[in-house]
């Protein structure tokens, strides 16, 4: 983690989060250090009892399947989204009902999750707009699901956040792919992709009117610092918050050409530090539950200096998911599968995420 990385994620405290989610379990509380901080607590022996294999809970095992369903349908939406990008871009109209079946069979399918974590496995392509538009209609999901949205207010959200971008589809890409410092002249003409954006979607009639307003609505916040109008509070749609929340954290986790990604647990301390007056305190709460502090695919590092990476998370523990260790106190990579579930293992606990890049 780099130094200034380092000194936000010691600024956001545990309270934060605890203030947002109402309650957190003593299981949650990371335990008392004492003496050296680098001490391993644990013997090898110890170890190797607490991380022998588990047997999944169904949630975990639906987090570990690489189903095929899940792939061929992730491909199916990012082909979608790349044909509502040309369309866009070659001022072509857009029709909603294909996009609405895609969504209504992820949603009978019971494959929002799979998909989401299949979605954040992939390092993603910061040159591709459409792909940041799945990634924000899956995460728009998570979230809506756990709102307990049913299935009609499901398909809405999964609309709406599919289809807010697409002002951005009329941008240069000589500004969005732009290496370095962008001029006033061209923040500017970002900031009018939600009106764009609004005037493509209005196109659609009287039907769907209101994608044209959650469009608008995506880059207000609830203190009155967005734009393009400046609105605040319960002037703002809860779609279009749900929407903006998860736009600001999938741009944050994922590559731009200005700068590297931010690692997913800083990015979901930054916005909890910084969006508790920009946000609903629901939409914040839901956005912590479905997310979770280590999200899925996070790569840790455990008080007994092994490193894993985050499997399935725990509803009712965020801060100890279940981990799928990748090297041992000693570097050396295990002769077989280990797996701890943190939360039945109190000896055990995470220090700080790592970056995978740097375990190549």
């Amino acid at each position: 983690m780099s130094t200034s990385w380092r000194r936000l994620f010691e600024m956001v405290r545990f309270s934060d989060i605890k203030e947002i989610r109402d309650k957190t379990t003593p299981k949650d509380t990371v335990p008392p250090r004492g003496g050296d901080a680098g001490q391993v607590r644990l013997s090898d022996a110890q170890f190797s009892e607490l991380s022998k294999k588990v047997d999944l809970m169904p949630e975990e095992i639906g987090a570990e399947r690489d189903s095929s369903d899940v792939a061929v349908l992730y491909e199916k939406l990012t082909r979608s989204a790349k044909d509502i990008q040309e369309k866009v871009t070659s001022d072509q109209g857009i029709v909603p009902s294909p996009i609405l079946a895609d969504f209504h069979a992820v949603i009978d399918r019971g494959l929002i999750q799979p998909l989401f974590e299949h979605a954040m496995s992939k390092s993603g392509d910061w040159k591709d707009v459409s792909i940041h538009s799945v990634e924000v209609t899956l995460a728009s999901l998570m979230v809506g699901k756990g709102m307990g949205y049913d299935k009609k207010k499901l398909l809405e959200l999964a609309l709406a956040a599919f289809l807010e971008n697409v002002g951005m589809y009329r941008i240069p890409e000589g500004i969005l792919q732009k290496p370095t410092k962008l001029e006033t002249e061209e923040i500017d003409r970002i900031r009018e992709h939600p009106e764009i954006g609004a005037k493509i979607l209005s196109r659609l009639g009287d039907r769907y009117e209101w994608l044209a307003e959650v469009a608008l609505q995506v880059h207000e916040r609830a203190d009155g610092s967005g734009y393009p109008r400046g609105l605040k509070g319960s002037e703002i749609s809860e779609v279009a918050s749900i929407v903006g929340l998860v736009d600001t954290y999938v741009a944050m986790i994922r590559k731009r050409p200005y700068r590297e990604r931010i690692l997913q647990p800083d990015a979901i301390r930054f916005i909890l530090k910084d969006a508790k007056v920009q946000f609903p305190t629901k939409i914040l709460k839901a956005f912590l539950n479905s997310i979770s502090l280590f999200p899925f695919n996070t790569h840790v590092k455990l008080n007994n200096k092994s490193v894993g990476r985050v499997i399935s998370t725990d509803r009712n523990h965020p801060l100890r998911p279940t981990v799928e260790v990748l090297y041992d106190g000693l570097g050396n990579k295990p002769e077989r599968r280990e797996i701890v579930r943190l939360s039945d293992n109190p000896l055990l606990y995470i220090v700080e995420t790592v970056d995978e890049r740097d375990l190549t």
